[in-house]
């Protein structure tokens, strides 16, 4: 199967997506008043549920208390630091540098765990499924900006999905004698990357960041939708349809 396929098929993990398609259902079978109906309902349903901040936090917490955050203090020192890509959206029509998305924290606590002498390498890794710019460049414009100087960043220019981030990078860094890495993602995809890394015969310490659940209350009520919120909801449910394909594929 193309990595575009994978892509487009992953597509149907999304709530949204999954609401259109039963809606799509109900109005094809309107002549089956009750089967069309109760495929509007669920379509509806769903959608809402997955709106709400309290089905929201219940799947990213699931995934985030898997991998707790970590003080700098806390954590060893290690041969390199491991930046998985998901930090930009991509380079803008205007802008002079790509643009960040919420996963941005990765390049905070990289560049945070590297001022604070944990390794001396910070490895960048992700490509481009799109024929553009790698994300690993895009990324390490942003590190030397916080201060982390170049000749202490190798970038990984090919990966297009964790898979790859593992493998390779594993060839980047095998060839500088690297054994233990401190891998920082989002700690919702934590679950996914580790394993990998491991299989690749690397002692992780995970240094997990980005936790998509907040200590204060939500200024909207945690049952009314939202869009941040069906977006967290996504990004958990799309982990663990992730997972369960690289299980199937034995790639853990």
């Amino acid at each position: 199967m193309s990595y575009a396929t994978t892509k487009l098929l992953s597509l149907l993990a999304y709530p949204l997506n999954q609401a259109l398609l039963l809606l799509l259902v109900a109005l094809l079978a309107w002549r089956w008043r009750r089967l069309a109906f109760t495929c509007c309902a669920l379509g509806v349903a769903w959608l809402y549920l997955c709106s709400t901040a309290w089905f929201a936090d219940l799947v990213m917490g699931s995934l985030e208390d898997r991998y707790p955050p970590r003080a700098l203090s806390a954590l060893p020192e290690a041969d390199a630091i491991v930046v998985l890509g998901g930090a930009t959206r991509g380079d803008g029509h205007l802008g002079s540098m790509a643009d960040l998305n919420q996963q941005a924290d990765r390049l905070t606590h990289a560049a945070a765990l590297y001022q604070a002498g944990k390794a001396p390498l910070v490895l960048l890794s992700g490509g481009s499924g799109t024929g553009g710019r790698p994300e690993a460049e895009q990324m390490a414009e942003f590190m030397t900006l916080m201060g982390v100087p170049a000749d202490a960043l190798l970038l990984e220019r090919a990966s297009r999905d964790t898979h790859e981030n593992a493998v390779y990078s594993a060839i980047l860094l095998q060839s500088r004698q690297v054994r233990t890495v401190l891998l920082v993602t989002s700690a919702f995809h934590m679950p996914r990357a580790v394993p990998l890394f491991r299989r690749e015969g690397f002692e992780v310490i995970p240094a997990p960041t980005d936790f998509q659940r907040l200590a204060d209350p939500p200024v909207v009520p945690r049952l009314l939708p939202t869009v941040d919120d069906l977006q967290r909801t996504t990004q958990g449910l799309r982990e663990y349809v992730g997972t369960t394909y690289y299980s199937l594929r034995s790639w853990f």
